[in-house]
């Protein structure tokens, strides 16, 4: 017996590792390809409008295609999906770098092939998600959940000097090939890694045309789980409120530091970094303060952190003061992430997280422009570093009454989901 249980750890640790490689290099890709389409595309064009729109196509997916990506992820063979993701990018991929090697790049090629990588990643998200919780013991998920947000942490800050530093050093169109490698490689990890499942996930390659027929039905399911499961309903408003919040700030950074305040291009590079650090000290505590401290006071803490965060640089609206306040709310954002993610991983059944995690995302994202927009008004007055950093202070001390004292706050009481939705059939 204890020679089986050894075995079951070794794959287990191997399947962790291989897992978290595969995370590493697919998110190293996303970074280079996120700057490799709208570099070139700013050469050929020399339009910052058109650069721009080349940014804006990698959000649109996770809002419209993100809602239905769920219901595939949760009705397919997570495993099978996270390898077609991959792969697929692959080929788009080296389609981007053969089109980067010609003498006159094609633009609208670039962006149909811009617009194809970045409808393949929300399918990507909740696969992932799901494939972790069964892929993981349950006492190890606030820790590989606090890992992938250290990288997602590291990336935030690192990646944009990666990124542009390896385009210029290599040329886009080699950069595009490292970029096709990266999830080849991610794609083998993948493969690799001993999966079984009995139930949600395990639709065979016969059944995936029937599968994917009930698309519409399942994400109605979806819907209804979210609603039924109170503290995720609350928690994904509020995380999306929470969103809103921060882009009021966030989406207008440039303009207040170069703009506003007249500072050098590097004390925006030093905000962010200051947010990146904070966020890579967040990942690494939560895990522990999930530990000790019940989830649902965790949430509330997080969100009181980053209201308080927001609210220093209102009251003392100076660039320092921007950089301290802005790595708080680093910190605070791991630590809201990591011990949602958790929960709502413990709470929701494995045969419905996918669609559950796409919603949260959709809804998420739909903050962010709202957010910006805002705070694009509000920039336009007197004393725009005080406005702004006062308005997301107040919207986000109202995010943390509502954490508080709505379901979210009481989220470790919650009784999780039964194994399968009952407005959902149940897989062949």
């Amino acid at each position: 017996m204890t020679d089986v249980v050894q075995e079951a750890d070794t794959a287990g640790n191997r399947n962790g590792v291989r897992l978290r490689s595969a995370f590493l290099v697919s998110s190293a890709g996303d970074w280079i390809y996120r700057f490799a389409v709208p570099t070139l595309i700013l050469t050929i064009t020399g339009s910052a409008m058109s650069t721009a729109i080349a940014y804006v196509i990698e959000f649109i997916p996770y809002i419209v295609v993100g809602l239905f990506a769920g219901v595939v992820a949760d009705r397919v063979n997570r495993r099978r999906v996270l390898i077609a993701c991959d792969v697929t990018s692959f080929v788009i991929a080296l389609a981007i770098a053969g089109f980067a090697a010609l003498e006159h790049p094609p633009v609208a090629a670039l962006y149909g092939c811009a617009f194809l990588l970045a409808c393949v990643r929300p399918f990507y998200f909740p696969a992932f998600q799901g494939f972790l919780v069964d892929v993981t013991p349950e006492r190890k998920l606030s820790r590989i959940n606090a890992w992938t947000q250290t990288i997602d942490s590291t990336l935030g800050f690192l990646g944009p000097i990666i990124g542009t530093a390896l385009i210029a050093e290599l040329g886009v169109p080699l950069a595009a090939l490292v970029n096709a490698l990266s999830f080849a490689l991610s794609a083998l990890l993948i493969y690799q890694i001993s999966y079984v499942v009995a139930g949600a996930g395990a639709t065979g390659e016969g059944q995936l045309g029937a599968a994917l027929a009930g698309v519409g039905r399942d994400f109605v399911a979806g819907l209804h789980t979210v609603w039924r499961i109170r503290p995720i309903w609350w928690g994904t408003l509020l995380m999306a409120a929470a969103n809103l919040a921060g882009y009021v700030v966030e989406g207008n950074l440039v303009y207040l530091l170069l703009t506003a305040e007249r500072l050098p291009k590097i004390a925006l590079g030093l905000v962010f970094s200051a947010h990146g650090l904070g966020a890579v000290a967040g990942a690494v505590l939560a895990p522990r303060l999930i530990d000790r401290y019940p989830t649902g006071r965790l949430l509330a803490a997080g969100m009181g952190l980053s209201a308080v965060a927001m609210a220093l640089p209102a009251v003392i609206p100076h660039y320092g003061a921007i950089i301290v306040g802005w790595g708080i709310e680093g910190i605070a954002t791991s630590v809201i992430v990591v011990s949602w993610f958790t929960a709502r991983q413990k709470i929701v059944a494995a045969d419905m997280i996918g669609r559950v995690v796409s919603v949260s995302r959709a809804v998420a994202y739909v903050a962010i422009p709202l957010g910006a927009v805002l705070g694009g008004a509000l920039a336009a007055q007197t004393s725009p570093v005080r406005l702004l950093f006062l308005c997301a202070a107040l919207l986000q001390a109202a995010v943390f009454v509502g954490t508080a004292v709505s379901p979210v706050g009481r989220i470790d009481s919650a009784v999780p989901a039964p194994a399968s939705d009952p407005h959902s059939p149940a897989l062949p």
